[in-house]
């Protein structure tokens, strides 16, 4: 009898085996499939502190900058407070007739789970979407892993009077700063970076931050 129940846990351990593999490795092959991937490397866009050099470099060391790439039928908004940044970090909203700026990057693959590490994708915070942006002065499209929020604000940042927008959706200074660096440093069209220096911020400064990224001399 004990020599029938050994053999049958062994046997449930065997056939259990092969499954997890298979799991593991279905989900390699839907990383791989994917339309950003080119090769060991995938394209990312960049569209809040991630437009920035020094920010990105800090979990994702093999980025290299693309250029700046247009997004269109989406807005940029700002919910969900961040304790890292002392306000409200920036999502993406599909919007018809909205557009917005941010930075194409080519990473190596191997730093996939490093961005979405960053973005608390396990946590639930962000969550991952392939969209189609348009380099600068270019009509094509090329696919790019984005994330946007997955609680998504529910109104239109761009249809509040300053007055009215809740502190829940006002970054911090610090990072709003990050942003117009980011942007001014990945070349994006001048009137987009008037329009991030235009949004209303907390006034809170992360000074830890701000050194680390060199953001002191930046003007809103």
């Amino acid at each position: 009898m004990h020599r029938k129940c050994l053999i049958g846990v062994v046997t449930c351990l065997f056939l259990a085996f092969p499954k997890a593999q298979s799991h593991s490795i279905r989900g390699a092959n839907a990383t791989l499939d994917l339309p950003e991937v080119r090769g060991d490397k995938f394209l990312y866009f960049g569209f809040g502190s991630n437009m920035l050099t020094k920010r990105i470099h800090i979990q994702n060391p093999t980025a290299v900058r693309v250029g700046p790439a247009l997004l269109p039928d989406y807005r940029l908004d700002f919910a969900f407070i961040s304790d890292r940044w002392n306000g409200a970090v920036a999502t993406i909203v599909p919007t018809q007739g909205y557009h917005l700026w941010g930075t194409l990057w080519e990473i190596d693959l191997s730093n996939l789970p490093d961005i979405d590490n960053q973005e608390g994708v396990d946590l639930g915070i962000y969550e991952p979407r392939t969209v189609y942006v348009q380099l600068r002065d270019e009509s094509k499209q090329t696919p790019a892993r984005a994330y946007l929020l997955t609680k998504q604000p529910e109104d239109n940042l761009y249809e509040l009077s300053k007055d009215s927008v809740p502190a829940s959706r006002q970054p911090s200074k610090t990072y709003l700063e990050c942003l117009v660096k980011g942007a001014v440093e990945s070349s994006v069209p001048e009137d987009y970076v008037r329009k991030l220096k235009g949004i209303k911020h907390n006034g809170q400064v992360v000074t830890k931050l701000e050194q680390k990224l060199e953001l002191q001399n930046i003007t809103l």
